[in-house]
């Protein structure tokens, strides 16, 4: 981390106060608390894979007929690792397999037709908080922008983008603003900036960390002006105040200012990460989520740390943010349970939110559940 990196400063410090906070609950408590609530979320904290306890009978739908059911794929890549290199051809292969599978096309540029119009400006929303290793890789970037091509969207109408340029430009993403080709730049990027007609209002915060005393979260000119379409690109990895930084939390509080308010006891981002999706300018916008798990984190997220990552070696990928972010949160869980750690899931209550709000299903048995080996 950088000295002047005042953002991940803010994350790690808020993040300490979290780990030595004394509000915690034992595991049965939380258990009990869960079975009470309304919904609860799914199979999460089950220790079995999600996709193993479908195929053991324990989430299989009264019914053969899956149509009303959200397609969501699995694609686990056997080969993507060599040693501690990508294998740049099996990511590959493994994006075109997934996207095959969610789709049910024979190709991949069938596949990506269904989810763009070549006119589409498209905003792909990647996470690089963390730094060149626990970034969005830029691999499977490449291949989102190769689906867009042969889907028929010009290179010139695809914006790479985050909120923070040093964040961008520390993972790896230069920042490019040549309209002749695939854009990268941030919403504090010179003359982008934050829409103030377009923004998310809410009392619900921490008074000391409002941003210049402001109650108000603007929306990044970047959804409100530029883009058709987002595809929502997050890590999978654990996250100190919301239990998990999955598709939810990366493009809310990536497309508004002033979020910091929000982190911490006892909201732990809850209910402004569900309230600000809810606006049409990411709501109606958002196509496709891709959770980029090659390299995954169990601990001490969202920034990166060696110890507490693996190679996980896998994507998840949906139209339904709420469902993969269930599947992150499980996938962290079932991780954690080995590493005889506790479960997160009492930090990650914006996931039901969100599904209250009808942005997602957080129920594994409302989808369609579809893997992938390559």
């Amino acid at each position: 981390m950088k000295s002047h990196d005042t953002v991940t400063a803010n994350i790690i410090a808020d993040s300490q106060e979290m780990t030595h906070s004394p509000d915690t609950l034992d595991r049965r408590e939380f258990l009990t608390r869960l079975a009470a609530s309304v919904g609860g979320i799914g199979g999460a904290l089950s220790t079995l894979p999600a996709f193993a306890q479908l195929s053991s009978g324990q989430l299989q739908p009264e019914t053969t007929d899956t149509s009303y059911l959200t397609p969501v794929v699995e694609a686990v890549g056997k080969e993507v690792w060599e040693n501690d290199q990508l294998n740049e051809d099996a990511v590959s292969e493994l994006m075109d397999q997934a996207m095959m599978k969610l789709t049910g096309r024979s190709s991949a540029k069938e596949a990506w037709r269904d989810i763009v119009l070549p006119d589409d400006i498209v905003g792909i929303k990647i996470n690089p908080l963390a730094g060149p290793e626990l970034s969005t890789h830029s691999i499977i970037i490449d291949k989102i922008v190769e689906g867009l091509y042969g889907a028929g969207v010009l290179r010139k109408q695809i914006i790479i983008w985050d909120r923070f340029e040093e964040h961008l430009l520390n993972a790896g993403y230069p920042i490019k603003q040549d309209e002749s080709d695939v854009r990268t730049f941030a919403s504090d990027t010179e003359g982008i900036g934050y829409d103030d007609e377009v923004y998310y209002e809410s009392e619900k915060d921490s008074i000391a960390r409002r941003e210049n005393e402001s109650t108000r979260s603007r929306y990044s000119r970047i959804v409100t002006e530029q883009v058709d379409v987002i595809i929502n690109v997050p890590v999978l990895k654990h996250h100190a105040m919301a239990g998990v930084s999955g598709c939810l939390k990366n493009l809310a509080f990536g497309s508004v200012d002033n979020t910091r308010r929000f982190h911490g006891k006892p909201l732990y981002c809850n209910p402004a990460i569900g309230e600000i999706l809810e606006h049409k300018v990411l709501k109606e916008k958002l196509t496709l989520n891709i959770v980029d798990g090659l390299l995954a984190s169990f601990d001490r997220g969202p920034t990166y740390h060696a110890e507490s990552t693996w190679k996980y070696g896998s994507l998840f990928i949906s139209a339904d943010p709420v469902i993969l972010d269930v599947l992150v949160l499980q996938t962290v869980n079932q991780k954690r349970e080995e590493m005889e750690l506790d479960s997160v899931s009492k930090f990650a209550n914006h996931i039901n939110s969100a599904s209250s709000l009808g942005l997602g299903t957080n129920t594994l048995d409302q989808a369609d559940l579809r893997q992938v080996e390559v």
